[in-house]
Parts: C-alpha cells; structure tokens; sequence
C-alpha cells in the first residue's frame, strides 16, 4: 500500500462520502449528517494525537495502512476552488467561522507587494463602530472560532453581525462576506457578569485587534503638496 500525508489539504480535496469512509476505517465515530468541516477537524486531530505519540519526529504524519487506491479517483466537489464565508453559530458567545479563497485570486493578492495578510472583520449591526473588531489568520487557515463579547444588548435581545474575509493591501480588501446573523440573547444575570463569563469562556485567548489598534498597521496615502 502506498503511504499518503494525513494533511489538512489532502482532506480538503475528498468529497465528504470518501471523508466518511476514511473515518470509517480509521475507527473513528462520526454522527450522521456532520459537516464536512467537523469531520475533516476530527480527522486531523484524532490523527495528530494518534501518530504523534508513535513518532513524535514524523511529520507530517503518515498512515500506512491506508489504502490510497480507494481515493485516487475521487471527483472534487462542484463548490470546489470558489471563494466563501459561512458562519455556524456555536451557542451566545462564540462561532464557527470557515472560508476558501479561490487559487487564482489567492495566489494573486498573496504575490503582490503591498499584502500585508488576511484578517476577519467583525461588525456589529447595530451601528456600533467601536464595537468592530478583527482577529488576524494566517494565509493557510480556513477556520477559526470567533468569541463575541457578551453584555452588548439589553437583556435577551438577539445580537446582530457581520463577518468578512479581508486582505490587508495598504487598505482593507473584502475578499467575502457573510449575510448578517444574529446571537441567542443572553439573560440579564448573565450579561451583568459579562466580562467575568467573557474570561470563563476563554475569549480573552484569542488574538484581537480592535479597530482603533488597526489603523498603524495601515498605510495611509501620503498627503499631496499644495501646488
């Protein structure tokens, strides 16, 4: 049998029934009707912790006991190289961001002299411009979970948002865009502790920048003359 990389670009490459079927023969349990995105997460992590305790050196990991001539004619999906943003809402605080950039687009912002990298652009819906904020993801990513601050909206009212994909070119970019979703309202006892249950739920670990912070990282056009 040949030897194939377990990576996430080789598994992003399978149509979900053949990403099912491998999980199959690897043992693992996948519930019925996951999405795609989950079970290729499940696969690279069950993966990771198994081989990495058998060789801690390899990598990246190998599975040699898989045989590769199951998936050597899988057709790719119809959706397959278009660039999108979707967004799964995971419970009041926190969501599931994934996305794809087109290859040719991709390779094109990435060669150009003024990329500065991809960022997500948050925005709430409410008018609120300091509420906006962006977390930046490296240019092989394509996920990330989002945490939402919680005291934002009076009691049990539902939060509105926006998320796009952005590239940074000496100005922002949107690159996709997800239509507005809204966030379970969370109730009054809840909110009053926000930044309490904010620490609780691990949102103080992601890397953000807010709005404000963003702008020196920006460059600005240089101010003509007055003839």
């Amino acid at each position: 049998m040949k030897e194939i990389d377990i990576t996430r670009p080789y598994l992003e490459s399978l149509a979900t029934d053949e990403l099912v079927r491998m999980a199959d023969l690897l043992g693992f349990d996948i519930p019925p009707g996951l999405d795609r995105i989950f079970i290729i997460e499940e696969l690279l992590e069950s993966t990771s912790e198994e081989f990495m305790e058998d060789d801690e050196e390899e990598n990246p990991l190998k599975a040699e006991f898989i045989d590769t001539g199951f998936f050597e004619a899988v057709a790719l999906p119809r959706q397959y190289n278009i660039t999108f943003l979707e967004i799964i809402i995971r419970d009041p605080l926190w969501a599931f961001v994934f996305w794809e950039l087109k290859g040719s687009d991709k390779n094109i912002f990435e060669k150009a002299a003024d990329f500065n990298g991809y960022y997500l652009k948050v925005s709430p819906q409410n008018g609120d411009k300091e509420g906006v904020f962006i977390v930046p993801v490296g240019i092989d990513d394509t996920a990330w979970y989002l945490g939402f601050p919680a005291g934002d909206s009076p009691e049990g009212e539902a939060r509105s948002y926006i998320v796009e994909l952005c590239a940074d070119r000496g100005g922002e970019v949107s690159l996709a865009s997800s239509p507005a979703f809204a966030l379970p309202g969370l109730p009054g006892r809840l909110c009053a502790g926000g930044d309490a249950l904010r620490r609780l739920s691990g949102a103080e670990d992601f890397r953000i920048l807010r709005s404000g912070d963003r702008l020196s990282r920006v460059k600005k056009p240089k101010a003509s003359s007055a003839g």
